[in-house]
């Protein structure tokens, strides 16, 4: 039987993205989950990147 888990912050219409990236990563073929682990980091970066690059659309009045 398999258990559910809540997971704060992830939204019912992500969970099958995180179900894929799951499936990914737990891919038999080595070459699969590094791929993707690699697809993480790069996203990760570029989105660093996208926040610090346009900081005159941040709103700081509260």
């Amino acid at each position: 039987m398999t258990k559910t888990v809540s997971v704060i912050g992830i939204e019912t219409a992500e969970i099958r993205w995180i179900r894929l990236l799951v499936s990914l990563l737990r891919h038999p073929d080595p070459s699969v989950p590094e791929l993707a682990r690699q697809a993480l980091l790069y996203l990760t970066e570029a989105a660093g990147k996208r926040a610090t690059s346009h900081p005159e659309t941040l709103n700081h009045a509260g």
